[in-house]
């Protein structure tokens, strides 16, 4: 399995734009990539500017070749741009538990 992590500090005043398209982003993983095991959006409960996202896939080809080229990551990328401050990701692979 390989995982991604997205750390994301949004802009103050488009919190709540990028929230609901983060959330939309995540739906449309979930619904429409079958190689997208997980798509988890955490908040920092004392700044809501902090997302955080825990994304899993089969590979990471799924990720970096399929997910990254869909019509719905493309429009989530590029409407929320302007509205983040920051962002680091990190590609870990899943070693245990194996499932």
């Amino acid at each position: 399995m390989f995982v991604v992590i997205v750390d994301i500090v949004i802009k103050k005043e488009f919190v709540e734009n990028f929230r609901e398209a983060v959330l939309r982003q995540g739906e449309n993983s979930m619904s429409r990539e079958e190689g997208c095991l997980g798509f988890d959006i955490l908040e920092n409960p004392e700044d809501p500017t902090r997302i955080t996202l825990y994304e899993s896939y089969t590979d990471a080809a799924t990720f970096y070749d399929v997910h990254r080229e869909t019509p719905h990551f493309t429009e989530y990328a590029r409407t929320t741009a302007p509205w983040v401050e920051s962002k680091s990701m990190r590609a870990l692979t899943k070693i245990w538990p194996k499932n």
